[in-house]
C-alpha cells in the first residue's frame, strides 16, 4: 500500500544518514521501524497484568477497612514480598 509521509528536515536528514550507513532503502528502514514498534506494543503488558503480578489485585477483597486510607503501605508491602 503506498503511503506518503511528510518528514521535517531533521527526520529526513536522519533517515537519509541511516540509509547511507546501513545500505538499506529508506522505505525498508521505515517498514522495519513500524514493524518493530507494533511488535513492542503487542508485547507490552496491560496495567491489569502488571498489578496482578505485583499481588495488588484482590486487595479490595481484604477484610481490612483501612485499605483505601493506607493503600501506599499495602502496595509497598506487596512489592517487597515479590
Amino acid at each position: 500500500m503506498p503511503l506518503v509521509v511528510r518528514l521535517d528536515a531533521e527526520l529526513e536528514s536522519g533517515l537519509r544518514a541511516l540509509s547511507d550507513e546501513t545500505h538499506l532503502p529508506q522505505a525498508e528502514i521505515v517498514r522495519t521501524l513500524i514493524r518493530d514498534r507494533l511488535a513492542d506494543r503487542a508485547a507490552r503488558k496491560t496495567p491489569w497484568q502488571i498489578a496482578e503480578e505485583m499481588g495488588v489485585v484482590g486487595l479490595d477483597a481484604d477484610a481490612r477497612t483501612d485499605v483505601a486510607a493506607n493503600h501506599s503501605r499495602y502496595v509497598k508491602k506487596a512489592l517487597r514480598g515479590r
